[in-house]
């Protein structure tokens, strides 16, 4: 059996990344560091969260957009509990946000 090669036109996410250098641009323009965290579950991205507030509390603004596959709001209580504004996006299954859910 032999391989079969199809050449791919356009990039699967072009879309996607198109959405991303819009974010990008205007979180720039507005001067918004912007950190994409992302691990499996349970590696401990809530606690680094909170470890990081509480250290950059005073120095920053700092706010927080949650990505969760399930409809609960357990780790943006947390944040929001620890007096940062947070945010929490329900991926509906999928594993990361898209760029079209932060535009």
């Amino acid at each position: 059996m032999s391989a079969i090669r199809v050449p791919v036109v356009e990039k699967i996410f072009s879309t996607n990344a198109k959405i991303a250098n819009q974010n990008r641009q205007n979180l720039t323009n507005k001067k918004v560091l912007a950190i994409n965290l992302m691990a499996s579950p349970g590696a401990g991205k809530t606690s680094f969260i909170l470890a990081t507030i509480k250290r950059l509390k005073d120095q920053f603004r700092i706010g927080v957009i949650e990505g969760d596959t399930a409809p609960v709001t357990i780790d943006a209580d947390k944040i929001i509990s620890a007096g940062m504004p947070a945010v929490q996006i329900n991926t509906g299954g999928d594993c990361h946000l898209d760029a079209s859910m932060m535009g």
